[in-house]
């Protein structure tokens, strides 16, 4: 195994998808819908949101491209696509505006005062793995190759290591989510979601740009 193209996938997997998932940005978040809740359980919805996550991505990483197929859509148009939808979230997060929507969060607070099950909805759907998670996963996931080299399997075990790191990341960040609250403060995780939504926006013009020149390099018409 390359080690050095091993590691340097992973690396810029992990770059590309921590900005996206921002699991310090849903520190408080996760601190609001579970208000009340023991620490104990706490820390299971934390393991269990963490799970989810790693789950739903290496999902999408191992059928996500069969599920394009089916549909006749090319992974150069899921590049550009994933490409706007990460943008357009970048400018929400730039601009503060919260994650979920007026519905979505009467929904969130009505679950967590009836202490329901909120690991999947809205933690994991959609928090950490939502559209831009999903799409930058599946632009990784076509950047790792697309047929069956060892240098593919390479990269699509680095993204899968990478997944599985994210994980570990949101499992810490929500286990110690009232240390965090208490050590940045409200203003400073926003501050930081802030900087991070910088970074989600330049990998959002990437992902267009790298979905914009494969779709004129499989029409010929590259420069």
């Amino acid at each position: 195994m390359d080690v050095r193209t091993f590691l340097d996938f992973a690396l810029g997997s992990i770059a590309a998808l921590f900005p996206v998932v921002d699991p310090i940005g849903s520190v408080t978040i996760f601190l609001v819908l579970t208000a009340g809740a023991p620490p104990v359980l706490r820390h299971q919805y934390a393991r269990r949101i963490a799970l989810n996550v790693v789950l739903l991505l290496i999902g999408f990483v191992l059928i996500g491209g069969s599920v394009l197929r089916f549909f006749g859509i090319s992974l150069e148009v899921v590049r550009i696509a994933g490409g706007i939808v990460v943008f357009h979230a970048a400018w929400h997060t730039i601009n503060s505006e919260p994650k979920l929507d007026e519905e979505e969060n009467q929904e969130a607070v009505h679950r967590a005062g009836e202490h329901a099950d909120i690991t999947f909805m809205p933690m994991t759907i959609p928090l950490l793995a939502g559209p831009g998670s999903i799409a930058v996963t599946l632009g990784l996931a076509a950047q790792a190759g697309r047929d069956f080299s060892v240098e593919t399997a390479i990269n699509l075990s680095a993204l899968a290591v990478a997944i599985a790191i994210m994980g570990l990341i949101i499992f810490l960040a929500l286990r110690s989510s009232t240390w965090v609250l208490k050590f940045l403060g409200p203003s400073g995780i926003k501050a930081l979601s802030r900087m991070l939504g910088l970074f989600v926006m330049a990998i959002g013009v990437q992902l267009i740009l790298n979905g914009l020149a494969d779709w004129l390099q499989s029409l010929n018409l590259s420069l």
